[in-house]
């Protein structure tokens, strides 16, 4: 079983990539996590935020994340120190 936590999210960076709060840790998580951390979206990948259509996808998940709080079932974690996660919204 993955590991998993849940936070508010508190800023969108890109189309593909968040940062959230992390309030709550799953019980049986093997990880440690930082209060605050870096997600990025498993299975998509968005255009740079310097391009026209990466501002757009940007403002899109924006939209959906802000004030939201979500669960993120962790994979891995990326070659910057970003999480990479499914996520839900809750």
């Amino acid at each position: 079983m993955a590991d998993t936590i849940k936070g508010p999210v508190i800023n969108v960076v890109d189309g593909d990539t968040f940062d959230m709060h992390v309030t709550h840790l799953g019980e049986n998580n093997k990880e440690k996590y930082n209060d605050d951390e870096r997600v990025r979206i498993a299975g998509i990948d968005a255009q740079e935020i310097n391009t026209k259509t990466g501002k757009i996808e940007k403002e899109k998940l924006e939209n959906k994340l802000n004030g939201k709080k979500v669960l993120c079932k962790v994979q891995s974690r990326d070659s910057y120190g970003r999480i990479v996660a499914e996520i839900e919204i809750l």
